[in-house]
């Protein structure tokens, strides 16, 4: 099969029996083959790594998810994979010491470490990669739903990371300790500067939400589109959005489309100078303590909104009679507010 590019094994119970079985010279298959699927098998040991390595070198997507893997395998692995640029690791039970195995990928771009059983802080799990040139090429990172603890630390080795998602952990803190607003900004923020998702939801985190869109408001300010908050103890009123004064003001966020702050601990009165980021598209401010009123005024020249989830809070809605929106709602949630 000297042309076979892609081959899948899903499902096939293959167990750690099938590198000593299978012999990839065989099928000739070495530099063809790009893309490699043995998720839902039941291996357990990293030796399918070394496997993996001798079997082609050319490899860009490995799907190893829904295994039984755990351990560390040798440096080879990732001296040996330079074209690999995806690799599904999730629901094992890799610890966090275990990327350590990966981080000399250089071509690595997405990494997928859902469901695993990192137990760390996350300071510790991303010292792993800080010695491996992975660090420059990784654009996407998986952590959710471990058992990852303590605050989000530095995410500065990452330089070129687009997407991060850490939702369904332990975490508790994003700041410094420090009291002050322009103090407070962590490391963990200071070089995303590409950082285009952040999934921080169904965490435990409880700052101020003025001081976490300070933290975020500058490196990666232009590029967010996507931020994911909700299920946490995030507190505090609903920041402003803008930069200036009125009418001539721009939004903190120009390219964000999807806010989600529900079922946190917010409160306080929404401002009626308050105007939302221009480019939202999802906008969740559900099961919250929030109250105001909300005007017309808050949707100006929000032209994409399709789905706005208000539910839960203590909020009064009052439009203009003759308001024309220029979105299109094609989702609302509106329980418990006053219309």
């Amino acid at each position: 099969l000297p042309k076979l590019r892609e081959l899948s094994l899903i499902d096939c119970g293959l167990s750690n029996h099938f590198p000593h079985s299978f012999q990839p010279s065989n099928f000739n298959f070495s530099t063809s083959l790009s893309v490699l699927d043995l998720c839902q098998n039941s291996f357990t040991q990293a030796m399918i790594f070394q496997w993996v390595s001798n079997t082609t070198s050319n490899l860009v997507e490995l799907d190893l998810s829904s295994n039984l893997l755990e351990g560390s395998t040798s440096n080879h692995f990732g001296l040996a994979m330079n074209s690999l640029q995806h690799l599904d690791l999730s629901y094992n039970v890799f610890k966090g010491e275990d990327l350590k195995s990966f981080m000399n990928i250089c071509t690595l771009r997405s990494l997928y470490m859902h469901k695993n059983n990192m137990t760390e802080d996350l300071l510790s799990i991303l010292r792993n990669f800080s010695n491996g040139c992975v660090r420059y090429s990784l654009q996407e990172l998986q952590l959710s739903n471990n058992q990852i603890m303590e605050s989000v630390s530095d995410l500065s080795i990452f330089s070129s990371l687009k997407s991060l998602d850490l939702s369904g952990n332990q975490l508790e803190h994003l700041s410094t300790g420090s009291k002050s607003l322009e103090d407070s900004v962590p490391m963990s923020f200071e070089s995303t500067c590409n950082l285009e998702s952040l999934d921080l939801s169904y965490n435990k985190l409880n700052e101020d939400l003025a001081v976490v869109f300070n933290y975020l408001s500058r490196c990666c300010r232009y590029s967010l589109r996507e931020l994911y908050l909700g299920q946490n103890k995030f507190n505090g009123a609903l920041p402003d959005f803008s930069i200036g004064i009125l009418p001539n003001t721009l939004t903190i966020f120009p390219s964000l489309k999807g806010l989600y702050l529900d079922g946190n601990k917010l409160n306080g009165t929404i401002s009626e100078d308050l105007r939302f980021p221009t480019q939202l598209e999802e906008l969740s401010l559900m099961s919250n303590s929030l109250k105001g009123v909300i005007k017309d005024s808050h949707f100006t020249n929000m032209s994409k909104l399709e789905t706005l989830e208000l539910s839960d809070n203590s909020l009064v809605l009052k439009f203009s009679p003759n308001w024309a929106p220029t979105f299109q709602l094609g989702y609302i949630r509106l329980r418990s507010c006053k219309v």
